[in-house]
């Protein structure tokens, strides 16, 4: 994990071996495959609360919670095998102890944050784009009534428009409900050739209804994925590679 600091430049290498940009930014961490930052550091007073994975800026604009410590949760930095136009997939896992704090207490134990990922300036001027939200984690519930679950709402950050919604479940019932992930396409879903930025809203839920049952998660993993904009292959050194985009 390395640090920027002002006037200070570092290569970005984002299809694997192809594309060789730089890119600055002020003070903001940039985090390779595997690389770990901790929520509460991330959110301190005096935090720019940004991060760089790949091409990819984030921005985590506030975490609410009046039950977990975030001292006890991670973000770990995601740069996944590179899809048929050479680009790589970032993403990030949000680890930590999501369990439900009592028995019959009546009380859900949640988690709320909002944050926004942005294609980095230079990356977006020679044609990567946004198109694919995933979602997924690995909660479980036990007990009628318990369920652990995570919703969340993207926004399209230029226009401010609504895009939808993912959802991730293990609801005990009866009758039990699971989804282990999700995913949306918002450049099929609106007939789009891809965005700059999202912004997304995600909440944490997790309850443990009855004496002996039980909810909790450790990972929550997102995922966008990376295409070239049309007219953009040849200048991101991949012509050739013009295969249908990738659908989940």
């Amino acid at each position: 994990m390395q640090q920027i600091h002002n006037h200070k430049r570092i290569a970005l290498i984002i299809p694997a071996g192809v594309l060789f940009l730089s890119a600055a930014a002020n003070a903001v961490l940039v985090l390779g495959n595997n690389d770990t930052v901790n929520l509460g550091a991330l959110m301190a007073t005096g935090s720019d609360r940004k991060f760089i994975i790949g091409d990819k800026m984030f921005t985590f604009e506030y975490v609410t919670t009046p039950n977990f410590n975030i001292q006890q949760f991670d973000i770990t930095a995601k740069i996944l095998a590179p899809n048929q136009y050479g680009l790589n997939n970032i993403a990030f896992d949000l680890t930590g102890p999501f369990v439900d704090g009592g028995i019959n207490d009546q009380t859900v134990q949640d988690m709320n944050l909002q944050y926004t990922v942005e294609v980095l300036e230079e990356f977006y001027n020679q044609g990567i784009r946004l198109c694919d939200t995933s979602l997924a984690f690995n909660g479980s519930s036990g007990g009628i009534g318990s369920f652990a679950r995570v919703a969340e709402t993207v926004f399209a950050v230029d226009t401010g428009q609504l895009l939808g919604n993912l959802n991730v479940f293990n609801n005990f019932g009866p009758p039990p409900t699971i989804q282990y992930s999700d995913a949306k396409d918002w450049c099929m879903e609106y007939g789009t050739d891809g965005y700059r930025a999202f912004q997304v809203n995600k909440n944490l839920k997790f309850f443990a209804n009855t004496p002996g049952g039980f909810s909790s998660c450790s990972f929550v993993r997102q995922e966008f994925s990376q295409i070239p904009a049309p007219g953009a292959l040849a200048l991101l050194g991949v012509a050739g590679m013009l295969g249908a985009r990738r659908r989940r």
